[in-house]
């Protein structure tokens, strides 16, 4: 592939020489020294780390630097108060200052109530998974909530088809503020990719979600945690981009806070304007009864895409009392995309004509995604009670027409006799999803070793799907009975959960927690209806073997169970030979998950293995008894098994260029139920992701981060590896402004191929090699970012808030 031999460039550096260096030592209040004490020095303009270093076994520390400015010197260490220096300049070309032995006091408040400052690292690990602090790589700004997600270690988006994968499995709960966002994947894929990055704080990856969490996702839950900075005064941010790929992008975005003792406000506004481009092909044969045997086919697809996305994003925390706080939060998307499709199908039959098909569509449409919440939370140093309420309503109209024409093998028109070839079509499809859930927690510190956590949950949404297929008949469009579907779908979900802390020893620690949830839906067709109810325990335990090494297992059981449109048998139209369907046999699949993480201070090796019943693969190759073309629909696989090797391996070089090396190495093992051979399969899949950052002369600083992943497969159909290579550099300036320039996927990389038959014979005996590419497949994108900080910079104090920002990212 195009990245062969280049992720190489990740280990590439820039030389550079220090203009002074700030040493000294840190000791406790009985003169012993700390060792590994954290020691970094603070821009002061900007409130920004610039560089930082650890304390050796003497408690000694030296910090070499190379830009000039106005900075503090801040040093901590668990369990000691934050020490900060008087502000001093660093200017010229040779600068040193010594400190005279710096002594930490004993903290004597307890950690729930300290609030830690400072620059966070790109990855951190978790019990739960890991967390991905965005904003502190330089690609972040004036990307998509989208291209985050596809640069996040071990997320894989398959764009064709409207999925997402994490660490090679599917089945992915996708969060916004700790809110499932039930909404068909190709919806929230356009959602996210309207949304900007720039106002999200962190990406949650939890592989192995508690029992607090929601049981939905056998691969786990994908958190998008927005941006909430607490202030005292006025402060704000602005933020323009421009870019260009094979289509003009602009991001602004503007956003507000204001702080004081008991009040908070936040209000941001984002539009962003994308025209894309995307594109495929599938070359191959079919046996499909509807074209007379033997057929070769070339299909050639083309889309340019038009995205206009307006984001709102509204909230109100009030600190009621010293221990009680009230707060609501609104956020609100909507896009008009307009599309533009042109296909182009070459069809070489075995008992008829040679015919070509051009088919265009364009379509017209909108949606608006509307999410409300409000919580009360109140307690004491030992309890703590937090009630939530949420309302989301999702809305979208999708109109399109079609147009067709056909020519034989000298290029001049005709009208095909079979019925599946109209001259065109148009459709109408409307979805409207509406949510509310109420969510009860109690937590209790029973003692200096042991917690109690409990909570119920009650969800009641209704889905309202209105989708036809009208067919140009004589100058008339008619309506065409197989393509009519209107879907009335209720769901209804309780859950019940209890887990416990206990520190059974100062070195091992243990977490038990059991969730029992009912689901049930019910759908204006009696056939659908689904009803289900079972535990889900998660179980953590984990021993350290120091302050900074530790030893962690965990095991969870999970579900994936299908949505209203996988269970309905409505039929779409997609071409002349084939349609969309659903599949009203669907199992719900469920998952066991076993992992064993080692953690040295930011390093961390994990071995995972998983065992999924009848996991979903979407878009295979089916048969339906009504209909004569290719189903395409979603299917139970009996069986994915899985063994992997994790690791997450940070590399400080020197100050000044640090890397950021994840991946994962495993076997996979499934069996296949609807091709006419039930053949079982096993691969080797692999993936990497690697980050370095480099911080130059004149408040510059460099990154570098590519990606790949190997050969893996969606049900029956074998896709090849690929990946990408991004890089981008940016400048500070002193009044807290930065500039920003960006290219993604240097190597225009991003080919997606597939291939399908080729593990076993499909449905009417298909063989086709697809090859897929997004827009960054076709033309290198490059973005220049501009933002301005403006406003007060004085941080609150953290006891205005105890806890309940973790309450409201639990729903």
């Amino acid at each position: 592939m195009k990245v062969s031999g280049t992720l190489l460039l990740l280990f590439l550096g820039y030389a550079q020489m220090a203009i002074g260096q700030i040493s000294g030592s840190v000791l406790d209040e009985s003169g012993n020294p700390l060792v590994y004490a954290n020691v970094i020095l603070i821009d002061t303009l900007n409130n920004e780390l610039r560089t930082g270093a650890i304390t050796d076994e003497d408690g000694v520390f030296e910090i070499d630097f190379s830009q000039s400015g106005n900075y503090i010197l801040q040093i901590s260490l668990l369990s000691f108060t934050t020490w900060n220096s008087e502000p001093f300049e660093i200017s010229g070309t040779v600068f040193k200052r010594h400190f005279s032995p710096i002594t930490l006091d004993e903290a004597v408040t307890t950690l729930e109530g300290v609030a830690v400052t400072g620059r966070k690292k790109l990855i951190q690990r978790t019990q739960e998974g890991s967390i991905i602090n965005v904003q502190q790589s330089i690609l972040t700004k004036g990307s998509t909530a989208l291209q985050l997600l596809e640069r996040s270690p071990g997320v894989v988006l398959d764009q064709r088809n409207n999925s997402f994968s994490l660490n090679g499995r599917s089945g992915v709960m996708i969060m916004i503020n700790g809110k499932p966002q039930r909404v068909p994947t190709a919806d929230l894929m356009a959602m996210l990719s309207g949304m900007t990055a720039d106002t999200i704080e962190k990406i949650e990856l939890l592989t192995n979600p508690s029992a607090r969490y929601d049981v939905d996702g056998n691969a786990g839950i994908i958190n998008i945690v927005l941006a909430q900075n607490e202030t005292f005064g006025i402060r704000g941010n602005l933020g323009v981009s421009a870019g260009y790929g094979e289509g003009p992008k602009q991001t602004t975005s503007l956003s507000l806070n204001y702080g004081s003792e008991r009040t908070t406000l936040l209000g941001s506004y984002t539009f962003s304007y994308d025209d894309s481009y995307s594109g495929f092909q599938a070359i191959g044969v079919t046996q499909l009864p509807v074209l007379g045997g033997d057929t070769y086919v070339n299909f050639s697809s083309a889309t340019q895409r038009l995205d206009r996305n307006h984001n709102i994003n509204l909230g109100y925390d009030y600190q009621l009392s010293e221990n009680s706080n009230f707060g609501v939060n609104v956020l609100y998307n909507t896009s008009s995309p307009l599309v533009a499709t042109r296909n182009r199908g070459l069809y070489d039959f075995s008992s008829t004509p040679f015919l070509e098909a051009r088919i265009h569509l364009n379509g017209d449409g909108n949606w608006k995604n509307l999410s409300t919440s409000a919580y009360f939370e109140t307690g004491n140093e030992t309890q703590r009670f937090t009630l939530t309420a949420d309302y989301i309503n999702y809305n979208n109209r999708n109109p399109n027409v079609v147009n067709s024409s056909y020519f034989d093998e000298n290029g001049d028109s005709f009208q095909p006799d079979n019925e599946i070839y109209n001259l065109g079509n148009r459709g109408f499809n409307e979805t409207d999803i509406n949510v509310g859930v109420l969510k009860l927690d109690q937590h209790y510190e029973l003692g200096e070793h042991l917690s109690v956590e409990a909570g119920l949950k009650g969800s009641l949404s209704k889905t309202v799907n209105n989708a036809r297929i009208e067919i140009l008949e004589d100058g008339v469009f008619v309506s065409d009975e197989r393509f009519i579907s209107t879907i009335e779908n209720e769901e209804k979900i309780g859950a019940l959960y209890a887990l416990t802390d206990y520190t059974m020893s100062e070195k091992l620690k243990m977490q038990l927690g059991l969730r029992y949830e009912y689901w049930n839906q019910d759908f204006d067709d009696a056939s659908l209806n689904r009803s289900f109810g079972k535990l889900f325990p998660s179980v953590f335990l984990t021993h350290s073997f120091s302050d900074t090494t530790a030893l962690n297992f965990a095991y969870t059981k999970r579900i994936t169970r299908p949505n209203y449109s996988d269970l309905a048998s409505f039929l779409i139209y997609n071409g002349p030979t084939s349609v969309f369907s659903g599949n009203p046999q669907l199992l719900p699949a469920i998952t066991d998950n076993i992992s064993l993480t080692y953690n040295n201070k930011s390093f961390s090796l994990s071995l995972l293995a998983t065992n999924e019943e009848n996991p979903i693969a979407r878009f295979q190759i089916t048969r339906n008894s009504l209909s004569n073309v290719a189903v395409i629909a979603p299917v139970n696989v009996d069986y994915q098994r899985s063994i992997d090797f994790q690791t997450n391996i940070p590399i400080r070089i020197n100050h000044w260029w640090s890397l950021n090396l994840n991946g994962a190495t495993g076997m996979r093992q499934f069996k296949l139920l609807h091709t006419d051979e039930k053949i079982e399969h096993s691969y080797l899949h692999y993936n990497f992701n690697g980050t370095q950052t480099m911080l130059l002369p004149l408040n510059l600083s460099l990154e570098i981060s590519g990606w790949y992943t190997s050969e893996h497969f969606n049900g029956s159909t074998r896709i090849s590896g690929f990946g990408s290579l991004n890089a981008g550099i940016k400048k500070d300036f002193k009044n807290g402004s930065s500039l920003q320039f960006s290219i993604t996927d240097i190597f225009e990389s991003v080919d997606i191929g597939s291939q399908v038959g080729s593990l076993t014979r499909e449905a009417f005996g298909d063989e086709f090699k697809v090859k897929y590419s997004p827009e960054s497949g076709f033309s290198r994108i490059y973005r220049i970012s501009y933002t301005y900080p403006f406003g007060n910079r004085k941080v609150k104090n953290a006891n205005t808030r105890s806890g309940a920002d973790t309450e409201k990212s639990r729903l």
